[in-house]
């Protein structure tokens, strides 16, 4: 089978949609599936990820720099016709929302007859659709909505997700199919210390957020509840990508809170480098504003950190059924409470990360997800296949 992926950006930077895609290919390649990705990336940008790609045998389409709102790639639509005109691809997969090369991009499916399945990524929960409100809704009526209920099936990550997307009235068949870990990256887990020597830190207690820098995910939350609600000899590691005016503003804000000499900003973290942070927290809280899935959330229980997150993190209700952390309310004084009580009972912080482990182990190793995927996508193109079918008459008699 032959697999056809169409998305924004494989930066990692981007955030979890990039790096969820990226992993998913290298899943399905080496199930010996045929794999090709058209983004909207400018060529030789991210020459580590498109070689890793390339040397696994997918076939990466760089098609940018994208410009504008809808990030449109001057050389995407002509290279989506190449590619499905001389290589013909059985399904298509698209992930995220508002980008040319997806919208537009899916007319042209429809036009080759090629089915598409579209992974929205969580920009279609009412808090998503509510910024840019107008934009979006003018968009949809014109014909986002006509694109996405043009698809084959939906891809949600979480129930939380498809739930939130009822009041749309999708048409197309909805599945729910988590992202996925690279289980021999937690098994054995990286070595406790190596995050706590480079960043300087002794046995003092550790708070860790590691995600983008950005307001949706309720840093304006988290540093006054440090302040509040963590010890005074606790540390505040804020790892992860931002823009430097908002990095900035943290800055200030934590000063300004008296928690400036306790927050350190650590950067991007990648690879195993974000597994030793998380190994050797002593919490991993995102209180998010909204969060489709959370893969750090994932990645965190993998490697059996104590977990805080809101209760807008899609994972949320998977997590308390599984008891393998604590949620709150988007209140300061929630995840103030959350961290006071995850920090004061080291026993039961250790064991809630026991159970978030065996959680992960259960529910996202990629071998696990991607046999769900296949069977999504063997649904889909076996209907396709029904469908085009002639219908023969039945004999008489």
């Amino acid at each position: 089978m032959h697999i056809l992926h169409l998305n924004s950006s494989l930066d990692p930077a981007a955030g979890g949609p990039s790096i969820v895609l990226a992993r998913m290919a290298a899943e399905q390649r080496r199930r010996g599936l045929d794999v090709t990705i058209i983004t909207a990336d400018a060529p030789g940008k991210l020459g580590a990820v498109i070689g890793t790609l390339q040397e696994l045998g997918i076939t990466v389409h760089e098609t940018g720099p994208a410009t504008g709102p809808l990030a449109k790639a001057p050389h995407a639509m002509s290279t989506l016709r190449r590619v499905l005109g001389t290589q013909r691809p059985d399904v298509a997969h698209l992930h995220g929302m508002w980008l040319h090369l997806l919208h537009w991009g899916s007319a042209e499916l429809r036009r080759h007859r090629t089915p598409y399945i579209w992974r929205p990524c969580g920009m279609l929960d009412p808090w998503s659709l509510g910024q840019g409100r107008l934009k979006k809704k003018l968009f949809w009526m014109a014909r986002g909505a006509r694109d996405v209920n043009g698809a084959a099936a939906l891809h949600f990550t979480t129930a939380t997700e498809q739930r939130l997307v009822g009041p749309l009235r999708l048409r197309p068949r909805g599945y729910v199919i988590a992202n996925g870990l690279d289980w021999e990256e937690f098994d054995p887990p990286p070595e406790k210390g190596a995050f706590r020597a480079a960043q300087g830190f002794g046995a003092e207690p550790v708070v860790l957020f590691l995600s983008r820098l950005h307001h949706k995910k309720g840093l304006d939350l988290l540093l006054p509840a440090f302040a509040q609600g963590a010890p005074a000899e606790a540390r505040l590691a804020l790892a992860g990508p931002g823009e430097s005016g908002y990095v900035a503003e943290l800055r200030e804000r934590a000063n300004a809170l008296g928690i400036g000499e306790r927050t350190v900003f650590v950067g991007q973290l990648d690879g195993a480098a974000r597994l030793q942070a998380m190994v050797d927290a002593d919490v991993f809280v995102l209180p998010s504003y909204q969060e489709n899935f959370g893969v750090v959330v994932a990645e965190a229980a993998g490697v059996g950190a104590p977990i805080l997150i809101s209760d807008q993190v899609n994972l949320c209700d998977a997590l308390l059924a599984a008891r393998a952390g604590r949620v709150t309310p988007c209140t300061v004084d929630a995840v103030a409470a959350g961290l006071r009580e995850i920090l004061a009972d080291p026993s039961a912080a250790r064991a809630m990360g026991d159970r978030a482990k065996a959680w992960a182990a259960a529910s996202f190793p990629w071998t696990k997800v991607a046999d769900q995927i296949d069977a999504m996508y063997q649904d889909v193109v076996g209907a396709q296949a029904r469908a085009e079918s002639p219908v023969l008459p039945q004999p008489r008699g």
